[in-house]
């Protein structure tokens, strides 16, 4: 009966809460957009040379680096 009683007490429920959407503002949409770009996210890459196709993408392999 104790070890009924503990596993009940764990598993208390939380009330619940609506979802809501929030609207973000341009500035944190493209900051949002980067983060998920500069972590590997393909699409978030090519959806940010669609809206900016005029920044210059950073190219590491044609490089050459310095010693």
């Amino acid at each position: 009966m104790e070890g009924k009683k503990s596993k009940e007490a764990e598993q208390i429920k939380t009330p619940y809460f609506k979802p809501t959407a929030t609207k973000l503002t341009d500035e944190q949409a493209k900051l949002k957009l980067l983060g998920h770009a500069t972590m590997g996210d393909q699409g978030a890459k090519e959806l940010l040379e669609m809206m900016f196709p005029e920044v210059p993408q950073k190219d590491s392999k044609g490089k050459k680096q310095s010693a």
